[in-house]
């Protein structure tokens, strides 16, 4: 099935090269200009950390991914292989050039619910798994680089003849009264939050990690200055596996789900199982934004990174890429890691999550 906004291919177009010309600025910034020149906080130490050592020996930067996100990174007939994985390579190239030594990318299997907490455990170097920046995370004194993909959650169900299901569209008004299922995550639950959305039954609840009270809806909408109408609905339902969500969208076990689009475009278009089962709107209740995670201490691995992110995002196979895993449009939020932590910047969300637009 195609996602359901239209666009012109002139816009289309645009879109890429409005993001590309701003992805290049940002690479030349970084490392096209005289290293008397360049940023101070971009400038790695004489002295080598102790894992860039490890790294330039090694030949290997170690990425943390969770290999269940299909579309983002799965196993295909036994090889690794989506969004993800592909844009790994071209990181570990352009780190590459900035250290000045080849460096392969290794990809380290780790359950997503635990993938922050596991990084302080040294098991990987990074963290490149639809990592969208959070406040429950910096109890890991971690870092987040600028973002490597705009994008953002969007309503999905099951698909009839090529169609959505009755009554579900782009719009969050149309989940009230319905049973959804999200993934486990902070940035889906904030999301929904500030779009007003809660559950009647879940009024007396105070782990606001497993339930959406009301009061809880009420007091991040009031945090936020966002006022709207609340939108109550059956349940939220959170999981942790993408198949047994994908099953019970696909099966109408729930009304609706959200995903993000960076996994759900692949998954609904192009996926043999799930293509023609789920039906995708194109159009984001929010913005999310992926950005590559390390710990803090590792300062200049940190910075080379944001190098290598800034390089990347030049790339013409940046590009290509995007459009084969992610779809045609690229997104544009302008937004970094500071938006999404605690307390919000509010004049770069003044309206809210829920009502903003992308940067097309």
């Amino acid at each position: 099935m195609e996602l359901s906004a239209d666009f012109s291919d002139l816009g289309a177009t645009l879109v890429r090269t409005t993001t590309f010309y701003r992805s290049l600025l940002l690479a030349v910034a970084f490392s096209s200009l005289p290293d008397r020149i360049r940023p101070a906080f971009a400038e790695a130490p004489r002295d080598k950390s102790e894992v860039i050592r490890r790294i330039q020996t090694d030949q290997t930067l170690r990425i943390g991914m969770y290999l269940g996100f299909e579309g983002l990174s799965f196993r295909e007939r036994g090889k690794l292989v989506g969004l993800e994985v592909e844009l790994a390579s071209l990181l570990a190239d352009e780190f590459s050039a900035e250290i000045g030594s080849p460096v392969r990318p290794e990809i380290v299997n780790q359950e997503w619910s635990q993938i922050i907490k596991v990084l302080r455990d040294e098991k990987y170097d990074l963290v490149m798994s639809a990592v969208i920046p959070s406040s429950l995370y910096q109890r890991y004194h971690i870092r987040y680089s600028p973002s490597y993909l705009d994008t953002g959650p969007t309503i999905c169900c099951r698909e009839v003849d090529g169609k959505p299901t009755p009554g579900i569209t782009s719009d969050i008004r149309s989940l009230e009264g319905k049973r959804i299922v999200v993934i486990n995550d902070p940035a889906v639950r904030r999301t929904l939050r500030v779009s007003g959305v809660y559950v009647e039954s879940d009024r007396n609840e105070t782990d606001l990690e497993r339930s959406f009270p009301q009061a809880a809806t009420e007091a991040l909408m009031a945090e936020n200055g966002i006022q709207t109408s609340l939108i109550p609905v059956k349940d939220v339902v959170q999981m942790d596996e993408m198949p047994h969500i994908y099953e019970l969208i696909a099966s109408g076990a729930v009304d609706a789900g959200v995903i993000d689009m960076g996994i759900i475009w692949w998954v609904s278009n192009n996926s043999k199982r799930w293509a023609h089962r789920i039906y995708a709107f194109s159009k984001p209740i929010g913005p999310y934004i992926y950005c590559i995670t390390t710990r803090e201490e590792d300062v200049e691995l940190g910075n080379l990174l944001d190098i290598a992110v800034g390089r990347m995002l030049a790339n013409p196979k940046y590009h290509s890429t995007i459009e084969k895993w992610h779809s045609p449009q690229a997104i544009d939020w302008d937004l970094e890691a500071a938006d999404f932590l605690h307390p919000p910047r509010k004049n770069r969300l003044e309206n809210g999550f829920s009502t903003m637009e992308p940067k097309r």
